[in-house]
């Protein structure tokens, strides 16, 4: 007689996904489905904007979540704008105001000279 064990990768809902021998493979599987839910939430909003289905937007999802190595790699490089320290919204045309984050900081230095 023989044991075998196995261990099944399930989705939230409790749907079998993929079976494996290994548990090493099983677990990094299931992180691969966990992002790929994650992401999914992500994209909920261009299920009404694009017209796209559930299982649509889990397809996609799941695609970058297999295809993560090369996200990352796109991600980075993405350049964020600096945005100063005082922003403010103005809630009537949605404009931002910016303050001068350049306060006379330079004129609030004392001045360091040398008793000398």
């Amino acid at each position: 007689m023989s044991i075998k064990l196995e261990y099944i990768v399930c989705n939230k809902k409790g749907d079998e996904l993929k079976r494996f021998d290994i548990k090493a493979d099983a677990e990094a599987y299931d992180s691969i489905i966990c992002a790929a839910e994650d992401i999914s939430i992500l994209l909920k909003p261009l299920q009404k904007q694009q017209a796209l289905t559930e299982d649509q937007i889990y397809a996609i999802s799941e695609h970058l979540a297999f295809q993560s190595d090369d996200v990352k790699l796109a991600l980075k490089q993405i350049r964020k704008p600096k945005v100063p320290v005082n922003v403010q919204t103005n809630n009537s045309d949605n404009e931002k105001v910016v303050e001068d984050s350049k306060e006379t900081s330079l004129e609030k230095k004392p001045n360091k000279k040398s008793s000398k």
